[in-house]
């Protein structure tokens, strides 16, 4: 009996300290300002000049959306980075670079594709 009990209760624990880590580490990366977004590129290596662009330039600037990001970051998670977190479990980050959208409570897009990113802002 209290073997079972021992088993139950690391099981809740394991599954509280899962769902803590993804909450912190949103809360970490969500927007502080109400009706802005905060953008955060994850990649295994540094992200190329002609993606940054893409983002950056081709539509962030070209379509004027500077007035509705409250930041924009690129998070580098190779063998050599050291964070706070582990990003690629509290996030379940797969393929990179992987793209994520928070608004002021949460994940609002996770995608790897900078059209969908487009499709987001631009609809």
């Amino acid at each position: 009996m209290k073997k079972k009990l021992a088993i139950i209760l690391g099981l809740i624990y394991i599954l509280i300290g899962c769902s803590s880590d993804e909450e912190r580490v949103v809360n970490k990366l969500k927007s502080e300002v109400e009706g802005k977004y905060s953008i955060v590129i994850f990649d295994n290596k540094t992200t190329s000049e002609e993606y940054q662009g893409s983002i950056n330039n081709d539509l962030i600037d070209a379509n004027e959306l500077r007035e509705v990001i409250h930041s924009l970051t690129y998070i580098i998670l190779d063998e050599n980075s050291s964070h706070d977190y582990n990003y690629k479990k509290a996030l379940s980050l797969n393929s990179f670079p992987e793209i994520v959208v928070f608004d002021n409570k949460g994940i609002v897009l996770q995608t790897n594709k900078v059209e969908e990113l487009e499709k987001f802002f631009l609809q």
